[in-house]
């Protein structure tokens, strides 16, 4: 208990003073292009499966810029004990801010798997690895398409696809649908979320993953996130 409360006490530390429109760096499971602005950040608190709680955090240290880490600790909820999986780092970088009829670009790179396997040291669900996405309004004001490729082992030069769609109602509500692990069907994801803006900057989010697959059982998720600025 000990180990778990010094754990969420250090990881709230970075939480500080709210800022409004904070931008969506992530759906459920995928990138999106938007980028923090100059001295801020984020933190978010995903638990999972088995009482497991996944940190990420993101600062922007330049403009169009943003590195952050990523921490994995099975276990955090409940009676067991904490297992707390190898660090990681995330890092994108906007190089294009898009135009009204181009989205925005980014190019990126994050290490975070689910689901750590300790038979072959690596997560059953991949990292993002490299990745490119672009994201832009569509249709309507306020939904938004975002879509990208990634890679995350090259010695196999396999390439995943992903795509998502958001509705954000009154800045309040966000609506959002996901496919991620796009190469072969039956291995691709079909993700589903609701997030509800408690404040311009704290957010709470359901969601459950995997909705349609076949031999392998949906999950269901809650996140919070915080946003900030130094």
């Amino acid at each position: 208990m000990k180990i778990k409360l010094s754990l969420f006490a250090v990881l709230l530390m970075a939480v500080s003073s709210a800022r409004a429109a904070s931008p969506v760096i992530e759906l459920i499971d995928i990138p999106t292009a938007e980028v923090l602005d100059r001295y801020g950040f984020d933190a978010s608190f995903r638990f999972y499966t088995d009482g497991g709680m996944l940190t990420k955090t993101h600062f922007g240290v330049f403009p169009r810029l943003n590195i952050g880490f990523n921490l994995d600790a099975e276990g955090f909820v409940g009676n067991q004990s904490v297992d707390v999986n190898k660090p990681t780092l995330n890092v994108r970088f906007r190089f294009f801010d898009g135009q009204r009829n181009l989205p925005a670009l980014a190019l990126g790179y994050d290490g975070q798997g689910l689901f750590y396997n300790n038979d072959t040291d690596k997560y059953t669900q991949r990292e993002k690895g490299l990745f490119l996405v672009g994201s832009g309004e569509i249709i309507v004001p306020d939904l938004s398409l975002h879509a990208g490729l990634n890679m995350y082992d090259f010695s196999n030069d396999y390439v995943y696809g992903f795509m998502g769609v958001r509705y954000l109602f009154r800045d309040v509500i966000g609506l959002t649908t996901e496919w991620d692990n796009i190469r072969v069907g039956r291995d691709s994801r079909l993700n589903a979320g609701l997030s509800w803006w408690v404040t311009p900057s704290f957010a709470v989010e359901f969601a459950g993953r995997d909705l349609a697959a076949t031999g392998r059982r949906a999950e269901r998720i809650v996140r919070l996130v915080y946003t900030g600025g130094f």
